[in-house]
């Protein structure tokens, strides 16, 4: 018997390792959606994994092409708490994720005192904002599809210029690239690699941070999310694309895979099991049509709000429509705020006797029900993954 099931194949090349046949992932297109900076989606969408390496991916075909296009006409990241960056949690207390990953960077030895940076979508500088607070003696620069938010970016201490063209047509190397949070959003990945690639002083690195899809597969309901990437299948795209991989880390950032690379004339693609992948990515969406079922359900119980007001929680939220009356956040930025029509509140702000559902895989709700036990409002996590 066929270990991957010819049924609901397409005749499409994966983005990874250029194979013709991809299977979809039953069921998916009658999900919601979400954009990756936090707003609802309308259902439709269409899930595959490839039969050669095991990528889980959507096709960039014209209808997925204009329905990025309409994303990002409105993009707006961090919008919930008009903040450039998101905050992470170390040891409770919160920090901005990359200012974070750039000290990271920096125990890895990737950042020398001096250098230059090339953020890859940049967006509105989150990535440079970091990395200037940290190192002084870098000199910055961005590559995004237009410009604007080159206001936002000139006002960083030591920004250099915004690129607004393809990588091939920037002449000037640098010592340092970094992706975050933005490969996974590129129609041609590979492509995307072997360009920046070129773009790598001798003994530069190349940094990527994504989501982690064997730890988060809310990741695979994000609409403008092309790859959806677990730690194997990122190593391989970037062997792939002429880089050696140095580090492939999933602790810098919980739910997220941080790597980092180099210049390599050597491929060492890491191909994973095409129809483990299939049956990981098929069970993802099995259990988040069971954890909005389960949402629905729990939404009866009286006053209703979700933990978050980021990409699950908006996707949950979008599930259940009216029946949300508020969201929690602890990150300072958001408290007070507004989300989908709905206030924003801290844990001690919660009515009492309000129901909360975590909107986290079941590990990660756990543990904030535990961290949060004895509160007066009642915390309801999601069903465990089968």
């Amino acid at each position: 018997m066929d270990a991957f099931p010819r049924g609901g194949e397409v005749k499409q090349r994966c983005q990874a390792c250029g194979a013709d046949v991809l299977q979809e992932v039953a069921g998916f297109a009658g999900l919601p959606r979400v954009t990756s900076d936090s707003k609802p989606f309308r259902r439709g969408g269409r899930l595959f994994v490839c039969a050669g390496c095991g990528l889980t991916q959507k096709i960039a075909d014209a209808q997925w092409l204009a329905e990025i296009g309409e994303i990002y006409a409105a993009y707006e990241m961090y919008h919930q708490s008009a903040a450039v960056d998101q905050a992470v949690f170390v040891d409770g207390r919160p920090i901005g994720r990359c200012e974070l990953l750039a000290r990271k960077l920096f125990d890895a030895g990737a950042v020398a005192k001096s250098g230059t940076l090339l953020d890859v979508g940049a967006g509105s500088g989150a990535m440079l904002a970091g990395f200037s607070r940290m190192f002084e003696g870098w000199t910055l620069y961005g590559l995004d599809l237009d410009d604007r938010k080159e206001a936002s970016l000139r006002a960083i201490p030591r920004f250099e210029r915004l690129f607004t063209v393809p990588p091939e047509r920037i002449a000037q190397q640098f010592d340092l690239v970094t992706l975050i949070h933005s490969l996974e959003h590129f129609a041609e990945p590979l492509a995307m690699l072997r360009s920046l690639r070129a773009r790598l002083r001798p003994g530069g690195h190349l940094f990527v941070q994504v989501n982690n899809a064997e730890r988060t597969p809310f990741d695979l309901v994000v609409a403008d999310h092309l790859c959806h990437f677990t730690p194997r299948s990122l190593a391989d795209l970037t062997s792939r694309g002429g880089l050696a991989v140095e580090r492939c880390a999933t602790d810098w950032v919980s739910k997220e895979i941080s790597l980092l690379a180099e210049v390599s004339s050597v491929q060492a693609p890491q191909r994973q099991d095409p129809a483990v992948a299939l049956a990981r990515s098929q069970g993802d969406v099995t259990w988040l049509k069971t954890v909005l079922d389960h949402a629905q359900a729990t939404a009866r119980a009286g006053r209703f709000g979700i933990f978050g007001t980021s990409v699950a929680a908006t996707w949950l939220a979008a599930g259940l429509g009216e029946a949300v009356d508020f969201f929690i956040d602890e990150d300072p930025a958001r408290e007070g705020r507004r989300h989908l029509g709905r206030p924003i509140l801290r844990p001690e702000q919660v009515p009492t006797g309000a129901v909360v559902y975590l909107a986290f895989v079941r590990e990660i709700a756990d543990s904030i029900s535990r961290r949060l036990a004895g509160a007066p409002f009642r915390l309801a996590a999601p069903p465990a993954a089968a």
